[in-house]
């Protein structure tokens, strides 16, 4: 028979197991709120500058639901159909399903450049008449990087922005010159002037003379012009000639600016990515993972006005100016 001496120590136990069992039972009853509340919150991505359709896809695979305003804003950077603002703003906590209110902009009638370098001319003129534009002049040059009947280049760029009925011109490949024994000046218009004068040290010419150009919407050290003309026989004696974009005095000022972002509360960490444009172009300045709030700031050397783009584990989250 026992004692009571081990009675005593059994039935504490006893107390002890039950109370360890309700401290486990109301943990994981804690736990399992905290894990269906976090796993119902998303973050709100950046979609401005998106036209309508990408942002509705974008917002929807995020588990959120898009909704176009009535009424449109005014906005001369931003073509006609594309976001200019949305509420709740990029970087919000929200719950799964939450509602994401649209402003379109009115676009001041103005078109993005679709992309067609690499395309035939029939794939051309169907993406340009979608987008309200028109095939401009169109020269045949010899290529030895493009195959025969593609395009090469075009002007407008990619991406730029004009208005409606805008014709861009095109630069056709008429197969490799080579084939043809000879040789011919390749088309270097947008192209980097240090990569087309490498390019054309292998061909055996050398850049004889350059010319800057002040051009404050084209990355610097960009040919904008080129002599002989694309397409054009090369000789022992050809005399080649770049005219190369270069800012203006107000927008070469090189400063130091200051990023500064929080990251988004959440239950796990995160790939934090940073990029940051300039008059110089676009360049990631920071890539890391980060815990939840966690304040990330850092001095940067920029050039003109410049912004930066946050992105949270691939998805462009907020852009401020610095």
């Amino acid at each position: 028979m026992m004692n009571k001496e081990k009675i005593k120590i059994y039935a504490r136990y006893a107390v002890y197991a039950v109370l360890f069992g309700i401290l486990a039972g109301a943990g994981f009853d804690i736990a399992m709120r905290i894990i269906t509340r976090t796993s119902r919150a998303v973050v709100t991505p950046d979609v401005t500058g998106l036209n309508i359709a990408d942002a509705m896809d974008m917002l929807q695979d995020k588990g959120m639901e898009a909704y176009k305003e009535k009424e449109s804003a005014a906005d001369e950077t931003i073509p006609a159909g594309s976001v200019v603002r949305q509420n709740p703003p990029p970087g919000s906590v929200v719950r799964v399903g939450r509602k994401v209110r649209l402003t379109l902009s009115e676009g001041g009638n103005l078109i993005y450049v679709p992309d067609i370098c690499g395309k035939s001319m029939p794939e051309a003129e169907i993406l340009l008449t979608r987008s309200l534009l028109s095939v401009g002049n169109v020269t045949g040059i010899y290529s030895d990087d493009a195959p025969i009947d593609r395009i090469i280049t075009q002007e407008p760029l990619p991406g730029q922005i004009v208005k409606p009925s805008a014709m861009v011109d095109i630069a056709l490949s008429k197969g490799p010159a080579s084939l043809m024994g000879f040789l011919v000046m390749p088309y270097f218009v947008g192209k980097s002037s240090s990569d087309a004068a490498a390019y054309l040290h292998e061909m055996g010419f050398d850049v004889a003379e350059t010319e800057e150009v002040i051009n404050n919407n084209i990355i610097p050290g960009t040919i904008l012009k080129q002599e002989p003309a694309p397409g054009d026989m090369l000789s022992n004696d050809s005399y080649i000639k770049f005219f190369i974009s270069q800012l203006s005095r107000e927008e070469n000022v090189k400063r130091t600016a200051y990023v500064y972002w929080e990251v988004p509360q959440d239950i796990k960490e995160r790939e934090v990515k940073i990029i940051v444009r300039d008059a110089v172009g676009r360049r990631t300045v920071y890539e890391k993972m980060e815990q939840p709030g966690n304040k990330i700031s850092f001095e940067i050397e920029v050039i003109g006005e410049a912004y930066a783009i946050f992105h949270l584990d691939g998805t462009p989250m907020a852009r401020k100016d610095i």
